[in-house]
């Protein structure tokens, strides 16, 4: 099984983890993220904040099942972890906190594994928690995620002590010993009881599984056919394997999402999520993945497409890191074929052949030499220098072509620069590595040779610095975290120039035209502008071509990139022998007088704000909330009650350069009773004043 745990940040991705290697075998002692010792937070950064913040994979078997497991970061910064992971797997683990049900972040990774057609299960952690309530947790995911919930399990509680589950496929009550007192020892005792018609659970448990065969019976044909026969209306007596058989077909089908319960930090209902995992997960024969990323130069359809590749390696890099001793590795999931150690592969993107020198399987920080990764696995290969996140692998050059990844344009940025000068190769080493292994971290250079470092988010943009000091170990200065603007055109213009200029007592002409016209669907793609260059002459276009793009690096308003912009370069004509940068700086010249016909806007980066917060902490919460939104210029879209607790939800849409240390400030303000989400919304104009503020601030005056 290829699957993935997703979740908001300390629902319990990790500590889940964490046990389930524990109970498979893999380790032989819980660490914890308190004390900075679990298996998949390896990052000094990791473990330095309790968080993930890369994406980690671990190989490990259960009841003869080989799970290729990949741990996802919870932080919306990191967010394009979560999506590159979630393209290789087939299946995930979707982990809710007990005591909030659906949160901010967990929304947003469910709504990127609908994006990908992924069934999941749902896990409700933390039911030990005083504020747990399953059926609420559950509620949530109907009514905020429309997910078609199917409840496999109950919580049993003891003496107001969450301390087991009841299986309803198997009718069994089970409960964990709480009373051990080796931490390592402690969920592994457990007791199963098989339920009669005695027990006090017995007509509850009855009537939820009645509920899953009605459940069933919508959806299935051939379970119609067994439920309309000697099984009719007696739950009881229903077996168990052929209730699972239908089960599993319906999640594969994503046609409902099993739901289960349990408690990681108290060792609690571990062993039973693993079997689920093993009983209604996909296999990888199980999943027609849709090759997203790869499309044919002909017209042929997908499923030739999938014949043609079926007994030929077609794998993707999905993830590139740099370790110490290994120097740069890449993780692949391998779809079709088999990768072979010692073998060239084509690199589809790049164009160009790469030798396998060495061929391992994962486990977190450690690796495994091996000599085939066959189709439906996870491995890392070594030896490569040219492939990047997203890459595509075949055994051969074919006529294929890529398609890009679209990632988000960056809000942030700082400058770097480094104390030594003898430290300035180090330094641009450690930004390739970190822009090979994250592709939403970039790296410019200005005119001058000052480095820009941006990135998606505060904590982003602190963990790659921190990042650069500690495993680099480059003593770097990062300037103050700046708001990455941006200029775009309003209006269609066409500007025709004839620049001149004697060099060495020889006068050359430069014949420039280009027509810039607004294009608002490119302002969220990654490559914000389209430069179309003549056909003819190939070597003066090109140049003409080089001299547009680095105009738009700065546009005429206060120096901002040019977004949302389709440049056509409708004349380029020169006097044979005209030197090269003679018309790239024509075309510079010819773009920035074109821009200030074009009526620029400024745009800024705008923020989605969700925050969470306890309706019981009182009115006076909501009011300091919403207070500091206003100071913030936040527009507030809704303001809703969340689950049958009463939670209340506040969702916004602010400026980025007002919501930098609001995550600070709202815990400070609400004593750590409010829940933030933020992520990127996209580009809006600013307003004339914040235009007049913003030059008042750069000029200085």
């Amino acid at each position: 099984r290829n699957i993935g745990i997703m979740a908001h940040i300390d629902a319990g991705k990790t500590t889940t983890t964490e046990r389930m290697l524990f109970y498979s075998g893999y380790i032989n002692k819980m660490g914890d993220i308190d004390s900075g010792n679990t298996v998949m937070d390896y990052l000094p950064t990791e473990i330095e904040r309790g968080i993930t913040v890369q994406s980690a994979a671990i190989s490990f078997n259960w009841d003869n099942t080989q799970i290729n497991l990949i741990d996802t970061p919870g932080h919306v910064d990191f967010t394009i972890e979560v999506e590159r992971a979630l393209r290789v797997l087939d299946g995930a683990v979707a982990i809710f906190d007990g005591s909030r049900g659906v949160e901010a972040q967990s929304r947003m990774v469910w709504l990127q594994a609908d994006g990908h057609n992924i069934p999941r299960l749902a896990y409700i952690n933390k039911m030990d928690k005083t504020e747990a309530n399953f059926a609420a947790s559950v509620d949530s995911l109907k009514r905020q995620l429309k997910a078609n919930t199917l409840i496999l399990q109950l919580p049993v509680f003891q003496a107001n002590q969450f301390v087991g589950v009841i299986d309803l496929i198997t009718m069994e009550r089970i409960e964990w010993d709480m009373q051990v007192v080796s931490p390592n020892q402690n969920g592994r005792n457990c007791t199963i009881h098989k339920l009669t018609n005695k027990d006090k659970e017995w007509e509850t448990s009855l009537s939820a599984k009645s509920s899953i065969i009605e459940q069933v019976y919508k959806f299935d044909e051939v379970a119609i056919q067994w439920l309309e026969g000697e099984y009719a209306g007696d739950a009881e007596l229903f077996p168990s394997t052929e209730l699972k058989k239908w089960i599993r077909h319906g999640t594969i089908d994503r046609t409902f999402v099993p739901v289960l319960c349990g408690s990681s930090y108290k060792n609690v209902g571990i062993q039973p999520l693993l079997n689920a995992v093993v009983d209604y997960l996909p296999q990888p024969s199980d999943i027609q993945h849709p090759f997203l990323y790869l499309s044919l130069k002909s017209n042929k359809n997908l499923s030739l497409f999938r014949r043609y590749y079926d007994n030929t390696l077609l794998a993707m890099a999905f993830k590139v890191l740099h370790d110490k001793r290994l120097g740069s590795i890449i993780f692949v999931r391998v779809y079709s074929g088999t990768l072979e150690s010692g073998r060239k592969l084509y690199n589809v993107n790049k164009g160009k052949e790469e030798k396998v020198l060495r061929l391992m399987t994962v486990y977190a920080d450690e690796y495994k030499d091996t000599k085939v990764i066959k189709a439906g696995n996870i491995g890392v290969i070594s030896g490569f220098q040219s492939t990047v996140t997203g890459d595509t692998l075949l055994e051969s050059k074919q006529a294929l072509e890529a398609a890009t990844d679209v990632i988000p344009e960056p809000v942030f940025f700082c400058s770097v620069e480094v104390y030594s000068p003898t430290q300035e190769k180090a330094l641009r080493h450690a930004l390739d590595v970190l822009c090979k292994e994250d592709p939403s971290v970039r790296v410019n250079f200005d005119d001058y040779g000052s480095i820009m470092l941006s990135g998606m988010g505060e904590l982003h943009m602190d963990v790659v610095s921190q990042r650069i000091k500690s495993e680099f170990k480059i003593d770097a200065y990062f300037g103050p975290i700046q708001v990455a603007y941006r200029e775009c055109p309003t209006l269609q213009v066409t500007h025709k120039a004839m620049y001149s200029r004697t060099i060495l007592d020889n006068l050359y002409e430069v014949e420039i035209a280009i027509q810039i016209s607004p294009c608002p669907e490119l302002s969220t793609m990654r490559d914000a502008i389209n430069v179309q260059k003549p056909a003819y002459n190939p070597e003066l276009s090109y140049s003409a071509a080089l001299g547009v793009i680095q105009a738009l690096q700065q546009g005429n308003i206060l120096g901002y990139p040019v977004m949302g912009a389709d440049v056509r370069i409708l004349t380029a004509r020169a006097k044979r022998g005209c030197p090269s940068g003679l018309i790239t700086a024509s075309a510079v010249k010819c773009t920035r007088e074109a821009l200030d016909k074009a009526s620029c806007d400024l745009l800024e980066p705008m923020m989605q704000i969700e925050v969470g917060c306890s309706k019981t902490q009182g009115e006076n919460l909501m009011q300091k909330i919403l207070g500091d939104l206003a100071k913030r210029h936040a527009k507030i879209s809704d303001i809703s009650t969340t689950d049958n607790d009463g939670n209340m939800k506040i969702l916004a849409e602010a400026p980025v350069s007002e919501m930098k240390g609001y995550a600070s400030s709202l815990r400070s303000s609400t004593s750590g009773n409010a829940d933030l989400s933020l992520h990127p919304s996209g580009y809006k104009v600013v307003t004339q004043e914040r235009k007049l503020q913003l030059k008042r601030k750069i000029s200085g005056t």
